[in-house]
């Protein structure tokens, strides 16, 4: 029997892939070129190019995909299998792992969304610097020019110029004359 080949809708974009799974689209693409030449990847002719797209059930075998509010879970993702033997402690301790995960989760988006803050905060800070040094900047020229006008003032006029004779300077002796005297 030959395998069916899989269709459009089994594959992602990078950028689907990364919302999907929760991960950067620097860690699909990493994927991606791990499994270039495989059957996971596909590249398909866009007008920008060639995109690469990513078998949906390669990606469900390397990641856990994420659901978000508003997107519909993954009807082909398997479900995490338990060991044939559960001892009841495990099972408490998987759930109280869980939940320290999704706790661990939280805070982490909680650190995410602070940073995001900071960062807007610094942006804002760096705007603020950088006008007042302009401002500081366009008033240091603006005390330029009024010394310079101040300067020009006291400069002589052009006729009283004419009536200070010139200083005649002495052609410079060429290397010759130095040597000769002559």
């Amino acid at each position: 029997m030959e395998p069916t080949p899989l269709t459009t809708h089994e594959f992602l974009t990078i950028k689907e892939a990364a919302k999907q799974f929760g991960r950067s689209e620097q860690t699909i693409r990493r994927l991606v070129k791990q499994h270039g030449l495989t059957s996971h990847v596909r590249t398909e002719k866009t007008a920008k190019g060639n995109a690469y797209l990513v078998s949906l059930q390669f990606l469900t075998e390397q990641y856990t995909p994420v659901v978000s509010a508003g997107q519909l879970p993954v009807s082909d993702i398997p479900e995490p299998q338990l060991p044939a033997l559960v001892v009841p402690d495990q099972v408490e301790e998987i759930v109280r792992l869980q939940a320290a995960l999704a706790e661990r989760d939280q805070t982490i988006q909680k650190l995410q969304h602070r940073l995001l803050e900071q960062n807007d905060v610094l942006n804002a800070l760096t705007s603020q610097v950088n006008s007042q040094r302009i401002g500081h900047i366009e008033e240091l020229i603006l005390r330029q020019n009024e010394q310079l006008g101040e300067l020009q003032k006291r400069l002589p006029e052009p006729s009283e110029a004419s009536q200070v004779e010139p200083i005649l300077e002495q052609p410079k002796k060429t290397f010759w004359q130095r040597m000769f005297g002559k």
